[in-house]
């Protein structure tokens, strides 16, 4: 995998919390915001960021992940959208480029449906806007979701001996090459006691107790002004090819694209999904 330098500085945020973020330093270029997937972090786009380079790419560790700090509050998905927004105040972007990776493309997706104005062109990886549920599903998904933070309240890691032995981990439970997940266990590790402990807040694992019904998440998507692009993995999540039937409609302006590579494509096939984003942008 290729690299790049990549600054990384904390901002310090309005409630008093700091997020960690890595930079190309390419100021005065189009600004390129990434949001990263559940249990990932910023690193997750490193092997992006030397083909992106006609960007100002800016990659946020979202709160509890990478090395920003852990929220003090459950994580529910509506407040992704708070974080984003006190992220674009503090930083004081007005207007940019997101771009986001599953959970992130979800918090894109929804983020540019309530802050149009400060969306200049949307970038979805593996991800079509925000999880539904149908009504009835109501009742049994919170119950799942309280006896869920139970046993995260009684889960304990003891850790692992070594970075290989997490990478190793974080494979059997994740579609993702070893070394995908190598850069992102490197950055989501921390060693104790001669022990690998993950920095990430436990209770990211907790269910979420409320999804949008389809309604609501579609009048979000319909909210959004600017062009669309969402990018595919070849061998990503089956589901996201109904999600396109359902949703395409609902977008103002999209188009699809489809890259070779399972749901971290953007890891692997770095080169193609770049390409992919620049002709979209209208870069070269």
């Amino acid at each position: 995998m290729n690299r790049v330098s990549m600054r990384e500085y904390r901002l310090p945020l309005a409630d008093g919390r700091e997020v960690a973020l890595l930079d190309n330093g390419q100021q005065g270029k189009p600004l390129l915001v990434a949001l990263h997937g559940w249990l990932d972090n910023g690193a997750s786009f490193l092997p992006l960021a030397p083909y992106l380079d006609d960007f100002h790419l800016i990659c946020i560790d979202l709160p509890g992940h990478g090395h920003s700090d852990h929220k003090a509050t459950p994580y529910v998905f509506i407040d992704w959208l708070d974080d984003l927004h006190q992220i674009s105040q503090a930083a004081g972007w007005q207007r940019f480029v997101l771009l986001g990776h599953s959970l992130g493309a979800l918090i894109a997706c929804a983020y540019a449906g309530v802050f149009p104005e400060q969306i200049e062109r949307l970038i979805l990886l593996e991800g079509l806007g925000p999880l539904s549920q149908p009504d009835e599903s109501v009742p049994e998904q919170v119950r799942r979701a309280i006896l869920n933070r139970g046993r995260t309240r009684e889960r304990a890691s003891a850790g692992f001996a070594s970075l290989d032995e997490a990478v190793a981990a974080r494979c059997k439970v994740a579609d993702i090459s070893p070394a995908a997940a190598r850069l992102i266990c490197e950055r989501q590790l921390v060693v104790r006691e001669g022990r690998w402990h993950w920095r990430s807040d436990p209770r990211l694992r907790d269910l979420s107790p409320l999804r949008m019904s389809e309604g609501q998440a579609q009048a979000l998507i319909r909210a959004i002004a600017c062009p669309v692009l969402f990018i595919r993995g070849e061998q990503g999540f089956e589901a996201l090819l109904a999600q396109w039937q359902q949703r395409a409609g609902a977008f103002r302006q999209i188009e699809m694209a489809v890259v070779a590579g399972n749901h971290h494509f953007h890891m692997d096939n770095s080169a193609k999904t770049a390409v992919c984003i620049e002709n979209f942008c209208q870069i070269r």
